[in-house]
């Protein structure tokens, strides 16, 4: 059963003051001499009550916001202050003319003032805490609705920054292709137009499923494993069922970019080994490259794509993922294991 929000408060303050009105009938009962009669002090309080039920509302949404969130603390006062002595004189004047109009069969006892005051004070601190307890939610969501705005267009921005790296790379192996006039050129256009395709239409939500990643993945080295030099080996694995499970789009292909940026020669012989392992909802991705020349630095020289990769992952999985990067001699290996939803 889904009740809304609303008609919860609604159905809760109904019961309140139910319940409040209820109580100078429990405390305020008829003298012992006269117990035909009623009480004028009951019949007092019953009427205040009614009129804190309009002070409450008045100040839960007129003085508290126009007043005190806009730090007019003096006029807040001034009005609290006006509404407890309206409160007190119009109760005061309902009593003394439900006494003149009576024949003489009430209580000749003074009013009394203290619960009334008290009530006020309660009404006015509730109504307060509760108002302030509203701005604090209504605080939060918005910080909240902003923070996700935040990461929404801080990732969109990244995600761009990727694909025109990635881009930029296989313009320039489809531009050696046709310099050396391959006959597979034609085959790279055919492979970058599906690489095109989907990360311009397939690509339009966070998450993808596992196998077109993969599948992106494996077309991506395919293109590139047209123009290696035949002492160049890409040894691509996947296992695993790839059924039913979402990951963030591009989160994976930057580190095979890189791998195959510094891991690969026309002259030296050069092994790339690039394994994906799925086991019920996590992923285990693993890039392991030889280093040219010992270079210390072939870790994403351009400081873009590994380095937005490390951001997205912080930002999309939080503590789903964890991220090793071995930096050795004559290797360097990314370890890369993600709980996906």
């Amino acid at each position: 059963m889904n009740i809304k929000p609303k008609a919860i408060t609604i159905f809760t303050q109904i019961l309140v003051w139910t319940g409040l009105l209820l109580l100078p009938l429990i405390f305020f009962r008829p003298p012992p001499d006269m117990p035909n009669s009623v009480s004028h002090n009951s019949i007092h309080v019953t009427i205040s009550f009614f009129l804190l039920i309009g002070f409450y509302y008045l100040n839960y949404y007129l003085l508290i916001p126009q007043f005190y969130l806009k730090k007019k603390t003096a006029f807040y006062l001034i009005s609290v202050i006006v509404s407890f002595f309206a409160v007190t004189i119009i109760s005061s004047l309902f009593i003394h003319l439900f006494i003149l109009q009576s024949n003489n069969n009430i209580g000749t006892e003074p009013p009394i003032f203290g619960p009334a005051m008290l009530f006020f004070v309660v009404v006015l601190f509730v109504s307060l805490g509760l108002r302030m307890n509203f701005e604090w939610k209504r605080a939060e969501a918005e910080k909240i609705e902003i923070e996700k705005e935040k990461m929404n267009a801080e990732l969109s921005y990244l995600k761009a920054q990727v694909n025109p790296h990635f881009l930029f790379n296989t313009l320039n192996v489809i531009y050696t292709l046709a310099t050396m006039r391959s006959d597979q050129t034609a085959e790279a256009v055919m492979k970058l137009s599906k690489l095109m395709r989907y990360v311009i239409v397939d690509v339009q939500a966070p998450f993808v499923p596992v196998e077109k990643e993969i599948g992106y993945i494996e077309n991506f080295i395919e293109l590139h494993r047209l123009r290696l030099a035949d002492n160049n080996q890409i040894n691509f694995q996947v296992s695993g069922n790839q059924t039913g499970l979402q990951i963030a789009p591009f989160i994976l292909i930057p580190f095979v970019e890189n791998a195959i940026k510094h891991g690969t020669s026309t002259i030296e012989p050069m092994i790339i080994e690039i394994v994906i392992e799925l086991l019920n909802n996590e992923l285990s991705f693993r890039v392991k490259n030889d280093k040219l020349n010992n270079n210390s630095k072939n870790y994403d020289s351009t400081g873009i794509g590994n380095e937005n990769t490390q951001k997205r992952l912080e930002m999309i999985y939080k503590n789903n993922y964890t991220l090793q990067i071995n930096d050795e001699d004559n290797t360097f290996e990314v370890k890369l294991n993600i709980v996906l939803i």
